[in-house]
């Protein structure tokens, strides 16, 4: 066996909380860490509440200050320092889910992938809501694969402070497969939505040494414009 720790940043989530609490406990067999941003919508302390040998929460706004690659480097080394007979990492987003027809799949994987591969890409379908099963795109022609598992004793290191991208790394196992990364955000609430974009722009905006390398999303200047007038919280 070898154990997988689920990490994960939040931040005002609370009406995701016990949903997806109760879908990664069924993946976690070593643990799971949170990373909380500074919730103040009662996230804070669900999590609190609960935290224990086995769930690890932590306040710390890493992605407001150095961006999501930075904080996906965070994860993995909490991961470490946490549960240090973990073998993988997984990052779950609050509004992300793996469904129990993949859990199987997903238990082989970390258990049996030869060595050779040392980050595992998960297909990810964007739902349009919660209540029907159409996705933007068909996965089997956009996979939108996610190199969200990695494992733990790998020398790889995320860059960018947005749209983050591996370094460092082995091959990466990426097959249509794979477990199924089910991402909800079209079903996300506005104000959150708004909080995101106006993170990005920041984050973009910020990003001296590799802000160039990617393009800017067609909504950025005016989050941008909203960043300016609002803040980054509103």
């Amino acid at each position: 066996m070898k154990p997988l720790v689920i990490a994960s940043n939040f931040f005002n989530e609370i009406l995701q909380c016990e949903e997806w609490l109760s879908n990664m406990q069924q993946i976690a067999d070593a643990g799971i860490v949170i990373v909380d941003t500074g919730s103040t919508d009662g996230t804070r302390e669900f999590f609190e509440s609960r935290a224990n040998s086995y769930l690890k929460y932590v306040l710390d706004d890493i992605i407001v200050r150095e961006g999501y690659g930075a904080a996906r480097n965070h994860l993995r080394a909490l991961s470490r320092q946490l549960f240090p007979k973990a073998s993988w990492c997984l990052y779950i987003d609050a509004d992300e889910r793996i469904q129990e027809e993949d859990f199987h799949t997903l238990r082989f994987l970390k258990d049996y992938l030869i060595d050779d591969y040392d980050v595992i890409a998960l297909p990810r379908l964007n739902r349009l809501s919660k209540d029907n099963d159409l996705t933007k795109y068909d996965f089997r022609i956009n996979p939108d694969y996610q190199a969200r598992m990695t494992r733990l004793n790998s020398p790889l290191q995320y860059v960018r402070k947005l749209h983050e991208q591996l370094f460092g790394h082995k091959a990466i196992y990426a097959e249509l497969t794979n477990p199924k990364i089910h991402h909800f955000h079209r079903s996300t609430d506005q104000k959150k939505r708004d909080f995101i974009g106006r993170l990005c722009a920041k984050l973009h905006a910020e990003d001296e040494e590799h802000g160039a390398s990617y393009p800017e999303h067609h909504k950025e200047a005016y989050y941008r414009e909203m960043l300016k007038k609002e803040g980054l919280y509103g």
